[in-house]
């Protein structure tokens, strides 16, 4: 059930694949800064960036699955 979730998160990747490592860069960046700004920190960007790091990772291992 898992893998065949993987597979489907790795078709999207395919499609948009363009827009991932930028979502992840960004996001990153911005949960970095506002840490280190010490304002009112949000875990959003975080969860972001944890998921677009998901969706990449899911479309570079999905040629793998069987």
């Amino acid at each position: 059930m898992l893998i065949s979730l993987m597979q489907g998160i790795g078709i999207f990747y395919y499609w948009t694949w363009f827009i991932w490592p930028f979502v992840f860069v960004v996001s990153l960046v911005y949960a970095i800064s506002s840490l280190v700004k010490d304002d009112k920190t949000s875990m959003n960007p975080a969860i972001v960036a944890s998921i677009s790091l998901l969706i990449i990772l899911a479309g570079v291992t999905s040629p793998t699955f069987s």
